[in-house]
């Protein structure tokens, strides 16, 4: 009994990391940008289809907003990246993805590109492994503390991703950024306590300090939503993508 229970917490407590509803007011410290994250990702959801390829897949938070016939979730195998709460289908080596060209409908990226050192070619190889015509969702952090430590490489303006994305042969169909406004400040704030708190006490006993604390500011922070908007000061960017089809190919 106490067995089920505890695993039916651990499956709420997860969901409510990735795709929070309310009650991640007072579950997830970084209730603000995993929520932006999420209802951007499931507003472009119904744009990729077929076999999609996840790429830094993770645990795969977000494989049931897209109705696909396959799914397949690919993440490097290197030194110091923990798979132990991962649904990873196929590991690389971060340079070639091992598949052939053209053989998947459609990509997806979620906050993973700022961890590649080599972006451009990171680019070339979805382009190389997806169809002519193919659908591509990326999302980017913009404001964000460094993460994955020591694989943390960049943090890019809409400019840069824009002239990145362009410039290796992408179509941009939309961008969108977002939490831009001040529960971003909502969002910093508790991830200053989350870290502060889990340094002084590294095991799952901080929860019982920082839950409580980034739960009132996670509260407050919603009064925060009624001041101005500034498009300059966000937390992350969404693209949707094309991969052109070679001129001559009638597929539109």
């Amino acid at each position: 009994m106490i067995s089920n229970l505890k695993i039916k917490f651990e499956n709420i407590f997860f969901k409510e990391q990735f795709r929070p509803s309310v009650l991640g007011l007072f579950l997830n410290p970084f209730y603000f940008g995993r929520r932006a994250i999420y209802k951007n990702i499931r507003r472009y959801s119904d744009k990729v289809y077929g076999n999609i390829l996840d790429i830094g897949c993770g645990s795969k938070p977000y494989s049931s907003l897209f109705n696909c016939t396959e799914y397949i979730g690919l993440d490097v195998n290197i030194t110091g990246h923990k798979h132990d709460k991962s649904k990873i289908d196929v590991f690389y080596d971060g340079v070639t993805m091992p598949f052939e060209n053209n053989t998947f409908d459609s990509a997806v990226c979620f906050e993973v590109f700022q961890v590649v050192f080599n972006p451009e070619h990171f680019l070339k190889e979805i382009i190389r492994v997806t169809k002519p015509g193919s659908t591509i969702i990326f999302t980017v952090p913009f404001i964000w503390d460094e993460h994955e430590q020591p694989y943390d490489y960049a943090r890019y303006s809409s400019f840069g991703l824009r002239y990145l994305f362009e410039s290796t042969g992408y179509r941009i169909l939309e961008h969108k950024k977002y939490l831009c406004d001040l529960r971003l400040l909502a969002l910093l704030t508790n991830n200053y306590i989350y870290k502060s708190i889990r340094k002084i006490i590294p095991s799952h006993l901080s929860f019982l300090i920082i839950l409580p604390l980034t739960s009132i500011v996670n509260i407050l922070g919603h009064l925060l939503y009624l001041l101005p908007r500034i498009h300059d000061m966000y937390f992350g960017n969404i693209f949707l993508l094309k991969k052109p089809v070679p001129t001559g190919n009638k597929q539109s």
